[in-house]
């Protein structure tokens, strides 16, 4: 579909029912409000990681970004280092941060459901819905982490796709890959629609030059180019084969890294293989991108080894967008249960394995319900009637 058939279908989109301008400003008073009332909770991973890593930079200001004191990359540790230049508490200003990624979720969010034709979600609606998405609000709010802002910006390089922009989405995805090593869950989705669309092979190496860029200026600062570039290499050495993760591997809680990571791995990567061959074999139309790019950022996760509590987060935002259709609207609220369930058990430092078992099976479903919509999908028509029943 070209561009101009896009924008056609962009500005022939049925009226929706917007929110009142004013209720808008109440309830983005009420979601700021709501997560200052949650700022005071200091997590597990607020303790260990997030306040330490505050306080080097309280104590030596920006040359700490050559420091090795953490293992996330320099992004976010760039935005870390402003947050504590606030004359707030360290906790609060880690959280800010995170808030102000909330936000920015909330804009890209609308920003992909404007580009949407038949849609009957409002572009301010999906805003306000994941502004209150519970996975959310406690991620910033109570976790302190800033998931919110790498899946904007994978929100933002899903638009690019809907846009037919080749260049905004390998860059956008590049942007977010320079936060959060779980940006490569979008990965399987945009190959295919890359290869699909003829987009040019260079995009991938601007993209890895954006992301170097991003990465690297720690290693002008001091810090080795090793060191630097093996951030996220440290991040996947897990020894347990699920690590909170309501995914299937919850089945076998005691079952560790070693034991089941190659089969995990070739089991999800053959899964995703059908699922391409699947979007490929019917027609390469804007819901069926938007559709394949929802299930391939469900099923990473819910297949990978060694995923942790948060790593469904993508999925629980993206399938907001399925809000507006009829056969898929009871996804999102599946996913934002588990979501739930499993943020709770972080939280109250549940130990039992059956929670995460339920919630397994939930997901299983969910991702069954995508999938087979995928599969049944043979043309426009199909989908976009189920948008709008």
């Amino acid at each position: 579909m070209g561009e101009s058939k896009i924008l056609q279908n962009v500005n022939m989109r049925p009226l929706t029912h917007r929110p009142p301008m004013a209720v808008i400003w109440i309830m983005g008073l009420l979601a700021i409000a709501g997560r200052l009332a949650l700022f005071p909770y200091v997590s597990e991973d607020s303790m260990i990681f997030l306040l330490p890593w505050m306080q080097e930079f309280r104590d030596h200001g920006a040359a700490a970004l050559g420091g090795e004191f953490s293992n996330y990359n320099f992004p976010y540790l760039f935005l870390m280092f402003l947050g504590s230049l606030l004359p707030v508490e360290p906790l609060f200003a880690i959280k800010l941060i995170s808030m102000a990624g909330d936000f920015l979720l909330a804009y890209a969010v609308a920003a992909v459901v404007a580009q949407l034709p038949s849609t009957r979600l409002a572009p301010e609606t999906a805003a306000l819905t994941a502004l209150f998405l519970p996975t959310v609000l406690m991620n910033a709010s109570m976790w302190g982490q800033c998931d919110s802002i790498y899946t904007s910006f994978l929100l933002l390089a899903l638009r690019s796709v809907v846009r037919n922009d080749a260049r905004g989405a390998w860059l956008w995805w590049a942007a977010a890959l320079s936060f959060k090593l779980q940006a490569v869950f979008f990965l399987p989705a945009l190959v295919p629609i890359a290869l699909r669309n003829r987009h040019s092979l260079g995009l991938p190496a601007i993209a890895g030059c954006l992301w170097a860029l991003l990465s690297v200026p720690p290693v002008l600062l001091g810090r080795s180019l090793i060191s630097t570039l093996s951030v996220y290499f440290h991040q996947t050495q897990e020894y347990r084969l699920v690590a909170g993760a309501a995914n299937v591997y919850a089945w076998v809680p005691n079952a560790t890294a070693d034991q089941g990571r190659f089969p995990a791995i070739l089991v999800c990567g053959a899964v995703l293989l059908l699922t391409a061959a699947v979007y490929w074999r019917g027609p390469d139309s804007t819901e069926r991108r938007v559709l394949f790019t929802i299930t391939v950022v469900a099923i990473c996760p819910l297949l990978l080894p060694q995923m942790h509590d948060r790593y469904f987060f993508v999925a629980e935002v993206m399938s907001l967008l399925l809000l507006r259709h009829s056969r898929l609207f009871l996804v999102p609220w599946l996913f934002a249960a588990t979501g739930l369930a499993v943020y709770v058990l972080y939280f109250v430092s549940n130990q039992y394995a059956w929670p995460l078992m339920l919630a397994s099976t939930v997901q299983c479903f969910a991702v069954g319900m995508l999938w087979h919509r995928l599969w049944r999908t043979q043309d426009q028509l199909s989908l976009d009637t189920a948008a709008t029943r």
